[in-house]
């Protein structure tokens, strides 16, 4: 397997050096090769890094112009998310140094942190050799249908898929490439959400000048997203993610209702769910989860309780990166008398990372995140593009970390970059 990573490595090399837009299309088709593993010397990267060291400095060396400039236009059009980005990395440097493992620590500040910033950065600079359609949009939307048609397949045959989620207790849970079912929902959801908006763009609004170009690219983009909205929810549903699914409804939701058009049948619609839900007796499971009294509830209501009272131990500094699980110990209980494992975080995006970065870092992410919504209601860059999967990323927040994940934490940040790009 070194052997076929080295050959591919080589091969991206030449093939970005070459075709940067192809490169980066690369990058993001093939954002679950951070799955892929290996080591160079004493240093561990996987396939994904290995793409974004390469993007990253062929963009600088041959595209990245007007660096300065574009800084200063960047902090003057942004200015709050530009401040909370340089407080969210300042924390994450200091969190390596009150770790619990300075070498686990520095793999998480580079995976989550550095490289995804630095891709967001160099990508800014080299815009101008970028078609947002052609070279970002597509490659996502194709990789989430191709996990998604995995997903699907696997519900079927079971392929794949690890015994504990499958024959274990009968839970038959997809996991495409991931190894675990919320993995396929915090994948999948905001990239559905991304497709809606990229076919409502196209069917309602009036802004189709950027459709223009390349007819045959954005024919292809539309019809996957027209299937990727077919597979894709089938694909969270049959991983059984309820913070997907929610995500999904919350990030498409948002699309109905600022359109005038569409904005009273939805709020109707939504009355009509939330009542139905609160109310038919068959629906008593779901509302059990939802309100968090099934045991996955329970367990997360302790988690959260259990994190707060180390907080107020560390409310600074909080556990520092990659040492949640340990400094947790003395705070762990048990739900409802079952012990518990610990897990690596405590299932809530927020809580995540105040613990992983402490104070500065969840003050430095909430700006960043309002900085966001600003730039959004200013209209900025393809604002309607990042409404929707910043939505349903919040919103999967509230039960899950759709952040710390090599492929999670580059699509967020893609973002943001969607907004500092302006329209063709």
């Amino acid at each position: 397997m070194i052997f076929f990573y080295i050959l591919y490595s080589t091969f991206y090399i030449l093939i970005t050096w070459h075709r940067f837009s192809y490169g980066v299309f690369l990058l993001f088709l093939l954002l679950p090769t951070y799955l892929l593993r290996f080591s160079l010397g004493p240093l561990p990267v996987t396939i994904l890094e290995i793409m974004i060291w390469v993007v990253c400095l062929v963009g600088l060396v041959k595209h990245a112009k007007h660096i300065e400039e574009s800084l200063l236009i960047l902090f003057r059009k942004h200015t709050l998310f530009t401040i909370g980005t340089a407080l969210f990395l300042i924390a994450a440097t200091i969190s390596i140094f009150t770790a619990v493992d300075l070498r686990a620590a520095a793999g998480e500040w580079k995976a989550f942190y550095i490289e995804p910033f630095a891709l967001f950065l160099i990508l800014y600079f080299s815009r101008d050799r970028l078609e947002i359609h052609t070279d970002i949009l597509l490659p996502l939307v194709l990789s989430g249908f191709a996990t998604s048609i995995l997903a699907i397949v696997q519900h079927f045959t079971g392929w794949m898929v690890p015994w504990d989620f499958w024959e274990n207790g009968a839970s038959y849970r997809v996991t495409a490439w991931y190894g675990f079912p919320n993995g396929v929902g915090l994948f999948l959801a905001p990239l559905v959400v991304l497709a809606a908006a990229i076919v409502w763009q196209r069917l309602f609004q009036k802004q189709k000048n950027n459709w223009a170009t390349g007819q045959f690219v954005n024919w292809v983009l539309l019809v996957t997203c027209y299937l990727l909205l077919v597979t894709g929810p089938l694909a969270v549903l049959y991983a059984k993610s309820t913070g997907g699914l929610i995500g999904i409804l919350a990030g498409v939701g948002i699309l109905f209702l600022i359109n005038k058009k569409t904005r009273f049948p939805a709020i109707a619609i939504g009355v009509i769910g939330i009542v139905s839900l609160l109310s038919i007796p068959s629906l008593a499971s779901i509302r059990e989860e939802l309100f968090f009294k099934d045991r996955s509830g329970q367990i997360r209501l302790s988690m959260w309780q259990d994190t707060v009272q180390l907080l107020k131990e560390r409310p600074l500094l909080g556990a520092g990166l990659a040492s949640y699980d340990e400094r947790i110990i003395p705070y762990h209980t048990t739900v409802n008398g079952e012990g518990i494992e610990i897990f690596s975080l405590p299932h809530n995006l927020f809580l995540s990372i105040y613990v992983n970065l402490g104070l500065l870092g969840i003050v430095g992410f909430l700006m960043m995140n309002i900085g966001l919504f600003l730039s959004i209601i200013n209209k900025r860059g393809y604002w309607f593009f990042v409404l929707g999967p910043l939505i349903a990323i919040s919103i999967m927040g509230l039960v899950d970390t759709p952040y710390i994940r090599n492929d999670l934490s580059v699509f967020f940040w893609v973002l943001p970059l969607l907004l500092v790009t302006r329209q063709e």
